[in-house]
């Protein structure tokens, strides 16, 4: 291949960019969230490309939603023992190596790779009998980590009477920065057992709608905990929100892209995805139409809902009485006493500022060949359709 023989102008004055740097701003400054990965849901292609209504999965709406857990770190320095038998990488626990890298200057060896031998939670086990790699030598380490944390023995709070459970290890803890006055708080992403502590007997019967767990089983409070997964919080960046609502006809017109948020560069965002702020809260007035014993509100992450809400014939209904939250964004009807199926409810709540990535596909900035933080452009989740949503997931 052709090569440059003008090394001095190749080589002088050169000033490389820094990740960490970038990083470092984000975690230090962002602002918290959770991101949601987008899953068409099976019953589109089963329903001639609609979502079936009483749909257990997507609850009709056509889609679901997972959680990255693999996460990529590329080219760490990281740290190691005396001997370099041992790496120590940084973001922990350690789902899987793909490389080890000693780097030295060419005179002294260059780039070799030290063969990996094992892996636990927090080191990387190394054979340096044949390299010899000093412990003041950089080490480049490509791995990747868990972004679930598991929690094992969470004492759950109790509704006895309509048999719901909640995990009481989910809510962030921000220490002296915060009280975490909003409640902000990572969601389950897989139970691994539910049972009565005292009778040691299991719960298997029972539903996990967002953090809020369902169940005809007896449950006791005090006495029933669970182990299970959770996703972990991150943090994001972001610019140049918009927030005027376009009430007028000639702005109805399709927007998209009306923040823009910078994340980590591990983070496998795609079209469909769900950003979620999760220390801050919007209000917002919704008129409803009553369908069952199970209402579903229109923003994804409900924070808390108003004292009371009316019907269109009048009545009054009042929370914790006649209705509840469960599951982030369903208004449960906890007696006999609620409106007529098919009438039309207003409610009033209070929200997490919610965003999808839409037509804007995400800008991966791998500039000098290195991981920099991406860029997304994404739309407010208030402002697209349902049926918008459908067609982005699907392709249809």
């Amino acid at each position: 291949m052709g090569q440059s023989l003008n090394i001095g102008q190749d080589t002088s004055l050169v000033v490389f960019g820094n990740p960490l740097s970038f990083q470092k701003l984000i975690k230090s400054h962002g602002q918290l969230c959770k991101i949601k990965f987008a899953i068409a849901c099976p019953c589109i292609g089963l329903n001639y490309g609609s979502p079936k209504i009483h749909c257990t999965i997507c609850f009709g709406n056509g889609y679901t939603y997972t959680y990255q857990r693999r996460f990529l770190i590329a080219d760490e320095a990281s740290r190691s023992n005396d001997d370099v038998s041992e790496i120590y990488p940084y973001y922990v626990p350690i789902k899987e190596v793909t490389k080890v890298e000693r780097v030295a200057s060419e005179i002294e060896g260059g780039i070799v790779e030290l063969p990996v031998t094992g892996f636990n939670d927090t080191t990387i086990f190394v054979d340096n009998s044949q390299v010899k790699a000093k412990k003041y030598e950089q080490k480049r380490v490509t791995y990747f980590f868990d972004g679930w944390t598991q929690v094992i023995g969470d004492t759950l709070q109790v509704d006895e009477t309509n048999g719901f459970m909640w995990p009481t290890k989910t809510f962030f803890d921000a220490k002296y920065q915060s009280s975490n006055p909003l409640r902000a708080e990572a969601d389950i992403t897989q139970i691994s057992r539910i049972y009565n502590s005292e009778t040691n007997v299991d719960i298997v019967n029972y539903t996990c709608i967002g953090n809020t767990i369902k169940t005809k089983e007896p449950i006791v409070s005090g006495k029933m905990k669970a182990d299970y997964y959770y996703s972990d919080l991150t943090q994001i960046i972001t610019a140049d929100l918009k927030i005027e609502d376009d009430n007028e006809i000639w702005t109805h017109d399709m927007e998209s892209g009306n923040i823009r948020m910078a994340l980590f560069p591990w983070w496998n965002i795609s079209k469909g995805d769900i950003i979620v702020i999760a220390a801050d809260a919007n209000y917002r007035t919704e008129m409803l139409t009553h369908l069952s014993d199970m209402d579903q509100l229109n923003e994804i992450e409900i924070f808390e809902l108003n004292d009371f809400l009316l019907d269109e014939d009048g009545n009054t209904y009042y929370r914790e009485v006649d209705y509840t939250l469960i599951g982030r964004r369903y208004l449960q009807w906890l007696t006999d006493n609620k409106p007529r199926v098919g009438s039309l409810i207003s409610c009033r709540y209070g929200f997490k500022p919610s965003f999808i990535v839409f037509s804007d596909n995400p800008e991966n900035n791998n500039l000098e060949n290195r991981r920099f933080p991406k860029i997304v452009h994404i739309k407010s989740w208030t402002k697209t359709s349902k049926d918008d949503i459908i067609k982005l997931i699907t392709n249809q």
